[in-house]
């Protein structure tokens, strides 16, 4: 499948992930951070910009079986990866990990949530994951790599405003930087399968990784590319110095 976008340091592809990720190479991912759908037919009603339920959201795809099907095909054996919104117990088996820890995303800002309750969501869980082909090894308790840079639970990063936002679940670059420096060294490929608007992919660049993503709506990939180029302005600057 041909690129919707490719640079020296980006690669975006336009459609299902489910149809592009068979066509990589096997073994050729460093990192993966994944925010696929949550499967809770979610719909923007606050912001002045109403958006659109999200693609694959209505619980029809059984996403932690996807991400395990890409795990096992592109990630490197004993490399990391970061799953948002389910718990390590929904993803490690089906994602063939040898370790886990829950993350939490401090949002630093009420959100919406159930407004028949008097308590409101202000947090996020991302498992972490370490990647382990072998059952028997697994089963021994190997696949235990720690991250590159140890820090705690806890990551605390502001969402994006309702006067900033691009994307109905648009994540913080400030959030998944320190992911992606934890996880990967300097020239290494992050993997974001639903890369909604590339901010994995511009906190990759912006940390001296190279970045590939899939994005099945245009409207989303557009914006991704254009803030792609960005981050790759800055990057190239920053080597130039």
């Amino acid at each position: 499948m041909e690129p919707y976008y490719q640079s020296p340091r980006a690669t975006l592809y336009l459609g299902d992930c489910r149809d592009i990720a068979p066509t990589l190479p096997a073994r050729s991912i460093d990192l993966i951070i994944a925010d696929p759908p949550y499967g809770v037919n979610w719909r923007s009603g606050r912001r002045t910009d109403q958006f659109d339920r999200m693609a694959g959201d209505d619980g029809s795809i059984d996403w932690p079986a996807v991400l395990g099907d890409m795990v096992r095909r592109l990630l490197r054996n004993h490399r990391h990866t970061y799953v948002f919104g389910y718990t390590p117990d929904q993803v490690a088996k089906l994602c063939d990990l040898g370790a886990t820890a829950e993350l939490i995303w401090d949002k630093q800002h009420l959100g919406p949530g159930n407004l028949s309750v008097p308590w409101g969501p202000e947090h996020e869980r991302i498992t972490f994951g370490v990647y382990e082909w072998s059952a028997r090894n697994r089963d021994k308790g190997s696949g235990r790599l720690a991250a590159r840079l140890r820090q705690g639970s806890v990551i605390q990063a502001a969402r994006p405003n309702s006067g900033q936002v691009r994307h109905p679940d648009e994540k913080p670059v400030p959030l998944l930087r320190p992911l992606v420096e934890s996880s990967s060294c300097l020239g290494e490929t992050v993997l974001d399968p639903t890369a909604g608007v590339c901010s994995t992919g511009v906190a990759a660049l912006l940390a001296g990784r190279r970045f590939v993503g899939f994005e099945s709506d245009q409207r989303y990939a557009d914006l991704g590319v254009e803030r792609l180029i960005k981050a790759e302005r800055i990057a190239d600057l920053a080597e130039a110095s």
